[in-house]
C-alpha cells in the first residue's frame, strides 16, 4: 500500500505551504491543524478498535502479537517510504498498539463477557515470525512489552 499525498489545503483551503511560510505563527498554525488531524483520526482508530471486540471469542485473543508484529513492520515501511525513521515510527505505534489493546480489553469485559463472538470471516493467515536470532524490527522492544503485558495469545 503507497501512503497518499497529503497537501497542506487537505487541511484547510488557506493553509500556506511549510515551503512558503512567511512566520511563526503560520508554521504553528500548520501543526496546529495536522495535530488536531491526528487526535481526530486516533478517536476514529479506536472506534474501530472497539468494534474489533466483537470478533474475539475471549480476552486472551485479544493481543494478537501475530497482527501487531505485522502491522509495526508495517508502519516500519511506511515510515521509511514517507521520509520518516522507522526506528522512531516503530516504538510510537508500539505504545499506540499497547494502549489500544488495554482500551479493547476494557471495552471486552464490559460489553462481551459472557456473550459469543460475532462471525468473523476467515482471517487472513499472518506471516511467518522471523527465525530466532534474526535481526529485530524497529517496533520489536515494543511488541516484547505488548507481549509481556498482555500475554502472547492469539
Amino acid at each position: 500500500m503507497s501512503l497518499p499525498a497529503v497537501a497542506p489545503e487537505d487541511l484547510a483551503p488557506d493553509l500556506v505551504p511549510p515551503e512558503a511560510v512567511a512566520g511563526l505563527g503560520e508554521v504553528r498554525r500548520g501543526i496546529d491543524l495536522i495535530d488536531a488531524r491526528i487526535v481526530a483520526l486516533l478517536g476514529l482508530r479506536l472506534r474501530y478498535v472497539l468494534a474489533a471486540a466483537d470478533f474475539k471469542p475471549d480476552i486472551a485473543s485479544i493481543p494478537a502479537p501475530d497482527r501487531v508484529r505485522q502491522m509495526l513492520d508495517q508502519r516500519a515501511a511506511w515510515a521509511a517510504e514517507a521520509g520518516l525513521s522507522p526506528d522512531f515510527i516503530g516504538p510510537l505505534f508500539g505504545q499506540l498498539a499497547e494502549w489500544f489493546i488495554r482500551q479493547q480489553i476494557v471495552h471486552w469485559r464490559e460489553h462481551r463477557a459472557g456473550r459469543p463472538a460475532v462471525a468473523a470471516p476467515t482471517p487472513t493467515p499472518a506471516p511467518a515470525p522471523a527465525p530466532p536470532g534474526s535481526a529485530r524490527g524497529p517496533g520489536q522492544p515494543a511488541l516484547d512489552r505488548v507481549q509481556s503485558v498482555h500475554g502472547a495469545g492469539d
